[in-house]
């Protein structure tokens, strides 16, 4: 009979996996949430140097992109939670 579950500490799917989180972790997290607030400011600042309605629409890519950053960051954490 062959034993199907997984080993301890690794998570099918994406599921949580409740080992503790490692250095490169916290790297992914740290440069995921900085390309978020980039991106989403340099999107917002070309799109109001191609429309002329500065700054309204970097000011709403940056909101954007720190509110992609926090759903990253929770995501990124729930993973670690047991």
């Amino acid at each position: 009979m062959v034993d199907h579950s997984p080993n301890p500490g690794e998570a099918p799917g994406g599921e949580r996996s409740g080992r503790p989180p490692r250095v490169g972790d916290f790297f992914w997290l740290g440069t995921g949430c900085a390309i978020c607030v980039v991106g989403g400011g340099a999107i917002g600042y070309g799109l109001d140097s191609a429309f002329g309605t500065t700054p309204w629409v970097t000011f709403g890519g940056l909101a954007f992109g720190v509110v992609s950053a926090v759903l990253l960051a929770v995501a990124q954490v729930r993973k670690f939670l047991p």
